[in-house]
């Protein structure tokens, strides 16, 4: 009985360890304007502070939320973008979302010049346990500099996320690109 109660304790304790579903499941209540959507993103996600919010027009209109790490170890953005057509349902599932991860994808690995060179290393669905976003995990160099990063595009709210963390690429690494996924994804569903 005593082992019985031990493994029960452990098993208890390996749960509560895992932490609550802070991405939660419930659809992100549908905006009019990706600047209304943007509006919801905190001003700290894990390491990560939130710095100047942008109005954008390519590749879709919108605005862009600007992130960093003390020193700009790591950086990033979320941009928020209307669709090109009708709003997509949350989620990496439809046919919108597919079309710009693609797009966003090819444009990361394109780079900004001949010296800027990313690969794909592995492609997912993040939040794990409830997706929001596709994910792409890349790696290769700007320069003489080795560095990862993860492009997403997903959908909340009626509108485009597109989303996009470099840092270079060391052990340990200076931030979690999927903490931060998890993070936009819990302040977005926020009830």
């Amino acid at each position: 009985m005593r082992k019985l109660s031990l493994l029960l304790l452990a098993a208890l304790a390996a749960c509560a360890s895992d932490g609550p579903d802070t991405a939660g499941t419930a659809p992100v209540a549908v905006v009019s304007a990706p600047a209304r959507l943007a509006e919801r993103l905190p001003a700290q996600i894990g390491v990560f502070q939130r710095g100047a919010t942008s109005p954008i027009e390519q590749p879709l209109p919108g605005v862009e939320v600007a992130y960093a790490t003390a020193g700009r170890t790591a950086a990033g953005f979320i941009q928020v973008v209307r669709p090109p057509s009708e709003a997509p349902p949350d989620g990496p599932g439809s046919l919108v979302v597919q079309d710009e991860y693609q797009r966003a994808l090819s444009a990361a690995q394109r780079g900004a010049g001949a010296h800027r060179r990313l690969r794909l290393v592995r492609e997912s669905e993040q939040p794990a346990n409830a997706p929001l976003f596709r994910c792409a995990d890349l790696e290769g160099t700007y320069g003489r500099t080795q560095v990862t990063s993860m492009t997403c595009v997903g959908a909340a709210g009626g509108q485009l996320l597109r989303l996009r963390i470099s840092m270079p690429r060391r052990d340990p690494p200076a931030a979690d690109p999927r903490a931060f996924v998890n993070g936009v994804t819990a302040a977005l569903r926020a009830p």
